[in-house]
């Protein structure tokens, strides 16, 4: 409960704040290549999708913008017992500089919300126990090569602060890595 009022309100400020002039407002999809860290759970990587809408608030003109996004993030790794496939509604909160008008880098914290999780028993030993945590604090860092007509291509890089799992016996590892490869088109 407490995590819907938390995305209900990220949803309100990123919809309420369009009314404050010069501000842009975008939307984002692509590929998400995730799996998480760690030995003991000797992951491979697996192939998902991110979709979302954001907005740029300007901070210092044309050079340094606040980006609040909202975004629906699928993301999948296989471990030697299983593939899971865990989704998530994040808020990313991202610090973006323009270096020039034809790239930009972008930086901050990621909320992520779990909505869904899915596990497929690719092994004779696998028990269905796993439970995972539904709150993913994450970093977030990206780049962007910004192209005409408000299209831009970009990647970004995003690892969790915890890991996924509920488990207390490996909780230094587990943690998502996910690399996402994708476009945006600002209005």
């Amino acid at each position: 409960m407490r995590s819907l009022k938390i995305l209900l309100l990220s949803a309100f400020i990123v919809l309420v704040s369009n009314a404050v002039s010069a501000q842009t407002l975008g939307v984002r999809a692509g590929v998400n290549l995730s799996t998480i860290s760690g030995d003991y759970y000797d992951s491979t990587t697996q192939t998902g999708y991110y979709a979302g809408i954001y907005k740029e608030i300007p901070v210092v003109k044309d050079m340094f913008f606040i980006q609040p996004e909202l975004q629906y993030s699928s993301e999948k790794f296989s471990t030697n017992l299983a593939d899971y496939t865990i989704d998530y509604i994040t808020v990313p909160v991202l610090a973006k500089v323009y270096v020039i008008k034809l790239f930009s880098f972008e930086t901050g914290p990621q909320f992520g919300f779990k909505i869904n999780d899915k596990t497929d028993p690719n092994s004779p030993l696998f028990t269905p126990q796993d439970d995972f945590e539904t709150f993913n604090p994450a970093w977030a860092f990206g780049a962007s090569l910004n192209l005409p007509f408000g299209l831009s291509i970009n990647g970004r890089f995003i690892s969790s602060f915890n890991s996924v799992f509920k488990d207390g016996n490996y909780n230094d590892q587990g943690k998502n890595q996910v690399f996402q490869i994708g476009a945006a088109f600002q209005f």
